[in-house]
Order: C-alpha cells, then structure tokens, then sequence
C-alpha cells in the first residue's frame, strides 16, 4: 500500500492513472435494466424470519448488549444463502440488494437494532459513524432539537454521495409521511459516460480534492485532508468513487484554495449525470426493508421528505451501518476514512 502523501500546489496530477476504457462489469447498469424490483430484491422466508427471532431471544436471554454482539452470538443457519448473496452482489455484482418482509410490528427499537447489528456481523465489521462513537446510526430529522444536525439527521434532499466505509446498510423502521425516496446510480456508469462525453471532467475527478474532516481531525491534524481524495480512482484495475460534495467545497476552502466557477462546473456536471433519469434507481423503502450497498461503486441519495406534525415515534426513522469488509476489494488509501 502506497505512503499518503501531502498535498502541495504543484501536486496536480490525477492520483491514480485514469481508467479510460468503458469498464464492463455487472456494476454497470442502468434502472432499464432490471424488468421489476425483484430483480434486485430479496423476500425473507417463515423459516428465515423464525432463526432471526430465535436469535434475538438468545442474545436477549445471554443478557448482551451492541457493543458485546458478535458473529457468534447471533447464528442464521438458514440465511446463510442470503448473506452469501448479499456478499456476491455487493463484491462482484451489481453493487446493492435489497432485503423485505421483517416484521418491525413485533419488535421493539432496540431489538431492532440488535437484529440489523446481528446480521451486519455476517457482512463485516461495524465502524464509528462519527465522533459520538456511534456504530449504529439514526437517520431522522433532529433538525427541531438541533438546528445545525449532520445531513443525514435533518429532513433535506441529500445529493449522490458516498460514505465511509467499504459497505453501507439501511434499514426502514418507519417511512416518511411523504417524500423519503431512496436513489441509487451505479458510479461505474457514471464513469463510462464521462469517459465517452466529458473526458475533461473525468480527468479532473482523478486529481482529487481536499476533503473537510468535519470535526473528526485527531488533535494536532488539520481540519481537511492534506492530501488529495480523488473522486475517482484505479487500483489493479478496479475503479472506485469517493465523494461528498459538502466535503470537497469545504475542504478546499479550508486547504486555502477555494473552489472557482470553472471548478464548481465540475462537481455540477458531475453531479447531473448521477441525477439523470436513465442512470438513477428510485425506490422507497418501506418499513422491515433494508438494504446494502458497495460504497465504492454506488452512489446513494434521497428525495427531502416530510414527517407533518408527527409525534416523535411516528417520524421516518432508518438505522444505518456502516462496515468494513477486510479483501473486498482494493482501494487506493487516499479514499479511504
């Protein structure tokens, strides 16, 4: 693995040489691709739903907590094609599954939790989303207690986006009373298309960006990457995204180079081929569905939404994972957290 290295104003050039073939790989699709949501979805079975409820109550009953459950605390004998297939999709294939039909009516919230942890372990391992320390997050609108909440805690359209870890799950307590829809692109779709029409933008993306470090910097490191996070990247082969636009405008700011109109009409083309209607899957996850996606070659967003006057058990509520996956794939370190 190669030494981070530090940025400097004549450090310009892409950070990994740019892939400039189409790539041709089963992360390469289009929302035409798929005839129905089945093609990409997965329905537990009775007998899968009764090892998960066998499993929460041997955990419950060892007197184990979040932080104590591992893979040998919570055994899914007959998931084990479902993980096995969670895995294969999001290492080799299209880069996402979603998972339906566990009944959130007949758990509580924190059993829930433990649930979509329990099964997480099978996936990977767990990592702190922020630096409250928090291994599972609550994505819901704390705007009304805290103005200033982080993107995924307010109720605000999130644009196409990564996160940080190699694998990212979602699991739909409660829906929004409207709004809420969940959006994927394939970031290796992307990619070939600003191969063939903005190969400029493309190249611009493998240069790469100082990144904001939102508070997360350990004592002594500035508050932005000194070195550059590329949008895009080419290890052995294997291409990968990086980005959150928050991040880049803020981050180079802070590094001393605010972004000018010629490099913010890079991140805005960028950011309309995601959005564009043939390239981007939309769908609502309803409550008991979750999903799992390749943080490296999906890039995820959602459509603002709107919890009305409800009461605080009534707002949109999803749990999310963030995991990392030991030989998922190589990734060159400047992308990863």
């Amino acid at each position: 693995m190669s030494a981070i290295r530090q940025t400097s104003d004549t450090d310009t050039g892409p950070i990994t040489p740019v892939y400039r073939l189409p790539i041709d790989h089963p992360s390469v699709w289009k929302p035409a691709d798929f005839a129905s949501a089945a093609d990409y979805t997965i329905e537990l079975t009775a007998r899968q739903l009764r090892d998960v409820e066998h499993a929460i109550a041997r955990v419950k009953a060892a007197g184990l907590g979040l932080d104590d459950l591992g893979r040998e605390h919570f055994e899914l004998p007959s998931l084990r094609p479902v993980i096995d297939e969670i895995r294969r999709q999001i290492e080799k294939g299209r880069g996402f599954v979603v998972v339906r039909r566990l009944p959130v009516e007949a758990y509580s919230k924190d059993d829930l939790g433990m649930i979509f942890w329990g099964i997480g372990t099978h996936l990977g391992h767990g990592l702190s989303q922020s630096v409250l320390g928090d291994r599972l997050g609550h994505v819901k609108d704390f705007s009304r207690e805290d103005p200033m909440a982080r993107a995924y805690r307010n109720k605000q359209e999130l644009s196409p986006h990564t996160d940080s870890a190699d694998l990212v799950g979602l699991f739909c307590l409660r829906d929004a009373q409207s709004g809420g829809v969940s959006q994927l692109t394939s970031a290796t779709a992307v990619h070939n298309v600003l191969c063939d029409e903005y190969p400029a933008v493309l190249e611009r993306l493998y240069r790469g960006y100082s990144f904001h470090r939102r508070g997360e910097e350990q004592p002594g490191e500035p508050p932005y990457t000194p070195y550059r996070v590329p949008v895009y990247s080419n290890t052995e082969g294997n291409v990968s995204a990086r980005y959150v636009r928050t991040y880049v405008e803020a981050g180079e700011a802070a590094a001393g180079r605010p972004m000018d109109d010629a490099e913010l009409a890079v991140l805005d083309r960028f950011e309309e081929v995601t959005k564009r209607p043939d390239l981007m899957l939309e769908f609502t996850l309803r409550p008991g569905e979750m999903y799992f996606i390749n943080n490296y070659t999906i890039l995820h967003a959602r459509t603002a939404f709107d919890d009305g006057d409800a009461d605080e058990d009534r707002r949109r509520h999803l749990l999310r994972l963030w995991l990392e996956v030991p030989g998922m794939r190589p990734v060159h370190p400047h992308i990863r957290k």
